[in-house]
């Protein structure tokens, strides 16, 4: 490509030199002037002049980091119609120098259109003498025009070569202000975007810090309506302290000088906070000439941006205290003592009731023995005339088919009612035997029951004997009994309230310390803590204070009541006897007899 237009420009090069003949010029009238061609001159226009890089020894972004600062890039420009200017100045000064280069090239070129134009004017002077002589005054005027219209083209082709460096620098003036348009749009549109960005950073600062400052405030309202709460509880709602709302007071005070110190150093972090993110947003906000745009590194501004800092975080903690309310459930009173009793124990009258029961167990066994003893003599008696009268109609055996005489038979019922007469007397003998043996089994149980009864009677009166010497002695031992108890009670009384004091005081001076602080300088609010001490103690010496009048009053009524309850009231109870009179009746069969006797 670079050898192709080599050789068209030494071709036009070529044309443009030589110069026509003889004839040509006849032709012409002797009108022959160097071709439009020859005056042409290719200005070397780089295109490096219309190329932001070109000019980047006097061009630059802004904003440019700064090292020497303490920002990150250079301070912002307010007025941004000088700040362009200066650019301007610049792209001048280096349009000047194209200029000047350019115009260096219009010597060359007039000395090749002067030589072209003694040629062409030579070449007229010596066709022209071929026609005119060269001392005529035709010639002369021809000659002197020839050289008039030669010097006009000449004037043209400087004038055209001048036209041409303008249209140039022209070319290069209009990029220039393009550049410097751009890149005062982009300045206007970056000045705006980060006005924007800063106000829209200082509202958001100054929303925070005013929210802080309203957090705060509530906080600090809530902490003093806890501790007035809370002492309002503890007093149950009569507070003994004097001092209360000069302590209020002063802690009130003491709150509104921790708000200001927060809000304070809050203030102080989120101003400097505030600072480098306005100075880290406009720094990686840029406007270049290259292309005349602005450009917003994210990357960089996520590198070295911060958000805004968190608010100090305001630590405090509620601690609630219940009221102390030591209480003691004393034991039920001691019952009044009732009306004693007459304590005697009559033995005569137990062993005079033994004797009754025991005549009684004895007549009744009496009674059923003549009743056992009354049915055998019935029995006895009914039995015999039913014998006798079934004998009566009895007859011995025949012998030898001769049947028995009336005498055999009146002997044979004669021997019958012996044998019957014989066999109910053993039996008789055998009934009242058993009823003999029955009659002294239960008169031996008899008499063990009234000595047993007699010998319980007898254990009864020394266990009563027993009881009334020992009612003093017991009476004693429970009173020393009861003394140890009302001691161990009021000791362990003692140990729990203690305990109970302690843990109220360490959640106390918990919820003091987390109020007010542990270093404290008012003397008001010390106060509060050392009455309220004084006030818990003084609840635990009432406790103990009741609890020994209590006993100082009931101890007596104890002692009386349990004296009153050791009775000695025998309870006799004599053990009856199961009095089961049975003796079984069993009656022979008649007819046994006859099968035996028969």
């Amino acid at each position: 490509m670079k050898f192709f237009a080599v050789f068209l420009a030494f071709v036009v090069a070529t044309q443009a030199s030589s110069i026509p003949g003889y004839s040509y010029w006849c032709s012409r009238n002797f009108c022959v002037y160097p071709t439009p061609n020859s005056y042409c001159y290719r200005l070397p226009f780089s295109q490096n002049w219309c190329n932001a890089k070109y000019y980047a020894d006097c061009l630059r972004e802004y904003p440019c980091p700064d090292p020497s600062s303490k920002n990150m890039c250079e301070e912002e420009q307010e007025d941004i119609a000088a700040f362009v200017e200066t650019f301007r100045v610049k792209l001048e000064t280096k349009r000047g120098k194209i200029q000047t280069a350019l115009e260096k090239k219009l010597a060359p070129f007039e000395c090749t259109v002067k030589n072209l134009h003694a040629r062409y004017l030579s070449t007229f002077k010596c066709y022209l003498a071929k026609v005119l002589c060269k001392t005529s005054e035709a010639y002369c005027t021809k000659v002197e025009k020839y050289e008039e219209k030669l010097d006009d083209l000449e004037c043209d082709a400087v004038e055209k070569f001048n036209k041409d460096v303008q249209k140039i620098i022209d070319q290069i003036k209009c990029f220039h202000e393009q550049l410097l348009s751009r890149f005062q749009t982009c300045l206007d549109t970056r000045k705006c975007r980060v006005d924007a960005y800063c106000s829209g950073l200082e509202q958001k600062s100054g929303d925070a810090q005013e929210k802080y400052e309203q957090c705060l405030t509530a906080h600090m309202t809530k902490r003093k309506e806890w501790v007035e709460c809370i002492f309002g509880v503890i007093y149950e709602d009569t507070i003994k302290t004097t001092t209360f709302a000069e302590a209020m007071v002063a802690y009130q005070a003491m709150l509104d000088s921790d708000k200001k110190w927060y809000v304070k150093d809050f203030k102080k972090k989120i101003e400097a906070a505030v600072e480098q993110l306005k100075d880290c947003y406009r720094c990686n906000y840029k406007c270049y000439f290259n292309t005349g745009c602005y450009g917003f590194n994210r990357r960089s501004f996520r590198k070295t941006t911060k958000s805004l800092p968190a608010p100090p975080k305001y630590d405090y903690k509620l601690v609630r205290v219940c009221v102390f309310n030591p209480e003691w459930k004393a034991p039920c009173p001691a019952p009044e003592p009732k009306d004693k009793d007459t304590e005697e124990f009559v033995k005569s009258t137990y062993l005079a009731c033994i004797d009754t029961t025991y005549e009684k167990y004895l007549k009744a066994l009496s009674d059923k023995i003549i009743e056992w003893k009354l049915q055998v003599t019935t029995w006895k008696g009914e039995s015999d005339i039913c014998l006798k009268a079934t004998i009566a109609t009895m007859k011995p055996k025949s012998k030898c088919g001769t049947p028995p005489s009336p005498a055999a038979i009146a002997t044979y019922q004669e021997k019958l009612v012996q044998k019957a007469e014989t066999w109910l007397d053993n039996y008789e003998c055998r009934f009242v035997a058993q009823i003999d043996a029955v009659d002294s089994k239960w008169c031996r149980i008899i008499e063990s029951w009234k000595t047993k009864s007699e010998s319980y009677i007898t254990k009864v009166e020394q266990q009563f004997n027993c009881c009334m010497s020992s009612k003093t002695s017991k009476s004693c031992s429970y009173e020393a009994v009861l003394d140890r108890k009302i001691c161990q009670c009021r000791q362990q009384l003692c140990r729990k309230l203690q305990t109970m004091l302690a843990q109220h005081k360490q959640l106390f001076t918990s919820f003091y310390q987390c109020s007010f602080g542990c270093k404290i300088t008012d003397d008001n609010i010390k106060l509060l803590k050392t009455d309220y001490i004084a006030c818990v103690i003084e609840k635990v010496e009432t406790v103990l204070t009741e609890f020994d009048a209590f006993w100082c009053l009931e101890k007596p009524k104890y002692v009386a009541a349990y004296v009153c309850g050791i009775k000695c009231t025998p309870k006799v109870s004599i053990p009856g006897l199961r009095t089961n009179w049975q003796w079984r009746f069993c009656k022979p069969s008649l007819s046994s007899f006859f099968r035996s006797y028969c």
